[in-house]
């Protein structure tokens, strides 16, 4: 069982990345839709125009598009519901289906060109987007459908969940920790979490803080493997612990060796949290709240299973070969699927999620909207969050040469310019974040729906918006 799982395991991460930001959904049906987009990528204080879109994607219902700067929750409430002018300097406006026989203008805008082009090709059923620049309030933007089955649009105010971006919120934490000497990278975890913390664990008195954080632990990636979907499915409905997380990752045993060899996994990042609380006396989520969220004045980001978002998330679709592999693993039936454009989608909305909510945790728990996940990526990097010594510990990459990731972040080269980014996919939604230093630019994109093929995967999307949004502002 133990070498039948990394084949299947292979072809998961093929299909959709679980994480990084080089890492990973079907088909759509026509429509055209009225979207409010920009001439140029909206600033805040850019004017938006409404442009008539094509969106391939989309139900038969056309969805709302929206971009605009974020204000007040009455205002935002205001604007989804009458369709009128009423953010501080953008606007939203309510879409409309244009008759079938009558083929739409393509988009002026080359931001809403790229995004509608890409949900074409990726069959995602939604998009939010938010940008940070400086100091000022992000511009958000959202395309398409939350739900397939109600047609409800897809709103930068809805909570998504992001993920392994979770992963750099975690990395900075202990970096804060290691820089008042609470902690020591190179320290075994043993020394905070006991002899007994990842049981029976060949390496476990080895295993340092760093290796954690860097991926060298040789612990598996619990969340692409088969053996972890058969536990979930006979306990979709009940939590799992961070302690049981690691009892199986244990029992697996190690994939790669210890301290050199670089394989990604979550299981890291859960042992990571839990050495925050050891070490602090308080909860992973009191941490990540007092040391990282409220610092940047983020009201609308939760560390889940310990808290969880006042509204439900956007409903979350997986397609491609995860779908068609989630299926027999967790004994789901047709009351759980949805055809959108001829493929078949699991409806994640449909299925207890408190099995998948709790799984990631430190590794990949939080939930958010979008623009508060532009701001925490600018936040980490250009705000009081860490220091320069400890970007740079995040941002020197594995000494594999092909291997950009660091502590917590990739750093890759995009048009010339330095980008530092996570990915996150969870299932039902696929994340990417990244923050361009020489902008002084966040970015967070996040699409309801996990196993986009990898040459369509959100982290091509980021290559393709990146060149636009360097050239305005």
């Amino acid at each position: 069982m133990k070498r039948l799982a990394p084949v299947l395991l292979s072809v998961l991460v093929a299909a959709a990345a679980c994480s990084t930001a080089e890492n990973a959904a079907p088909d759509p049906t026509p429509v055209a839709t009225t979207a409010a987009t920009a001439t140029t990528a909206p600033s805040a204080t850019t004017a938006l125009s409404a442009t008539t879109t094509s969106l391939a994607s989309m139900p038969t219902t056309a969805p709302t598009t929206t971009a605009a700067t974020a204000d007040s929750d009455a205002t935002a409430d205001a604007a989804t519901t009458a369709g009128s002018d009423a953010s501080q300097d953008g606007r939203e406006s309510d879409a409309v289906a244009e008759p079938a026989d009558e083929p739409a203008a393509p988009s002026t805008d080359p931001l809403d060109a790229a995004v509608t082009e890409w949900m074409k090709r990726s069959g995602a059923p939604g998009l939010v987007l938010a940008v940070a620049r400086g100091d000022r309030e992000p511009d958000l933007f959202s395309w398409g459908v939350s739900d397939l089955g109600t047609s409800t649009p897809m709103s930068y105010r809805h909570h998504v969940r992001i993920g392994s971006v979770t992963k750099t919120v975690t990395a900075a934490v202990v970096l804060q920790l290691a820089a008042e000497g609470v902690v020591a990278l190179d320290a075994p975890v043993a020394q905070y979490l006991g002899g007994d913390w990842a049981p029976g664990y060949e390496h476990a008195a080895e295993v340092t803080v760093r290796d954690l954080l860097g991926h060298t632990s040789g612990f598996v990636e619990y969340a692409f493997d088969p053996r972890f979907y058969q536990l979930a499915a006979t306990r979709l409905d009940e939590q799992i612990s961070p302690e049981e997380i690691l009892e199986f990752a244990a029992d697996y045993g190690p994939v790669t060796e210890l301290g050199t060899e670089f394989n990604y996994n979550t299981t890291g990042y859960v042992a990571a949290g839990l050495v925050i609380e050891a070490v602090t006396g308080n909860s992973a989520a009191e941490e990540l709240r007092s040391r990282v969220f409220e610092p940047l004045g983020l009201e609308h980001v939760y560390l889940t299973p310990e808290e969880f978002p006042p509204e439900p998330t956007a409903n979350g679709y997986v397609g491609g070969t995860i779908g068609y592999l989630l299926g027999p693993l967790l004994g789901l039936t047709r009351d759980n699927q949805i055809t959108h454009a001829d493929a078949i989608f699991v409806d994640i909305s449909t299925m207890p999620s408190e099995f998948a909510r709790s799984a990631g945790w430190t590794g990949g728990g939080l939930e958010a909207q979008i623009g508060d996940v532009a701001v925490l990526m600018r936040g980490l990097f250009a705000g009081d969050i860490l220091d320069a010594r400890q970007v740079g510990l995040m941002t020197t990459g594995h000494p594999q040469p092909d291997n950009s990731y660091g502590l917590g972040i990739s750093t890759e080269q995009i048009a010339g310019l330095t980008v530092f980014s996570h990915g996150g996919g969870v299932p039902g939604f696929r994340t990417i974040a990244a923050y361009i230093p020489e902008l002084d630019l966040g970015i967070a994109m996040t699409a309801n729906l996990l196993g986009i093929d990898g040459t369509d995967d959100v982290s091509t999307l980021l290559e393709s918006l990146a060149p636009i949004l360097a050239t305005t502002n």
